[in-house]
């Protein structure tokens, strides 16, 4: 009986441990924080439906995208990766599924070469293709273990692929400043191993191998080769961490290991 006792203690103490060591949330993005201003080129008019500035610490880098920054820089808006209120970008735009990604909500991340394209921008086949670029802060890993994140967002993706431009995204990641790490390639061929269809409305989940021993973490998310193609948009980034065990996990499954050795004799 008392070694009986003694395993429903330890079996619960092992419940209490696992519950302890569960994912934490070690960095985030939403995007509401946000301060959106008025449209620029788009027809639907709004006083707080958009902005060029990226949170605090990412970055966009849009020099991939034909004209950009000058005024033959196609529907302003969308020459690379921008924010937007999403139910003013989905009537801007006139819908076409847009209105599918009910997982983001308020403000979002977009990259529109579709609706980049409805104006006059510089050539494409002499200037390159619509490429863009949008990178996270450095995000502290130190302490996590190996292979011990997990990088989630929100993603409405709607390809296409002709002759010209073959609309295509990727997440990488780099680690202290090292070579970055493709995690993420969906392609627009639909003979391409790497084919991604239509997924308007999905939550999108990476298991990272993160080396041991790092301590920041960069995730950029790409959108290149494209021109009038469809979209892609993300929200809710989050990066989350398994902790490593505690030493009363491992002093539980110890005594596990005893109790059934006992056992068996």
């Amino acid at each position: 009986m008392r070694i009986v006792r003694l395993f429903l203690a330890v079996a619960v103490a092992v419940g209490l441990s696992c519950g302890a060591a569960q994912a934490q949330v070690i960095f985030s993005e939403d995007f509401e924080g946000l301060p959106l201003g008025p449209n620029v080129d788009e027809e639907l008019a709004g006083d707080k439906v958009w902005t060029s500035t990226a949170p605090s610490g990412w970055s966009v880098d849009s020099s991939g995208v034909p004209g950009f920054g000058t005024a033959d820089d196609g529907v302003t808006e969308w020459a690379g990766w921008n924010f937007a209120d999403k139910a003013w970008w989905v009537e801007a735009a006139g819908d076409q599924r847009r209105s599918e990604f009910s997982l983001g909500q308020g403000a979002v991340a977009v990259a529109d070469p579709d609706e980049w394209d409805d104006l006059d921008h510089a050539d494409s086949a002499a200037n390159g293709w619509y490429d863009t670029f949008m990178s996270t802060p450095a995000i502290d890993i130190s302490g996590v273990p190996a292979n011990g994140l997990t990088l989630s967002f929100d993603s409405s993706w709607r390809p296409e692929f002709d002759d010209n431009y073959h609309q295509t995204a990727n997440v990488t990641v780099s680690y202290d400043g090292g070579a970055p790490v493709q995690v993420l390639l969906w392609e627009s061929d639909s003979a391409s191993g790497n084919f991604k269809d239509a997924a308007t409305n999905e939550m999108v989940m990476l298991g990272l191998d993160n080396p041991s021993g790092a301590s920041s973490m960069v995730v950029n998310f790409g959108l290149y080769d494209a021109g009038n193609d469809w979209w892609w948009a993300i929200d809710n980034v989050a990066v989350s961490a398994v902790p490593e065990p505690s030493s009363l996990t491992l002093v539980v499954f110890s005594a596990l290991g005893l109790f059934g050795l006992r056992r068996r004799r």
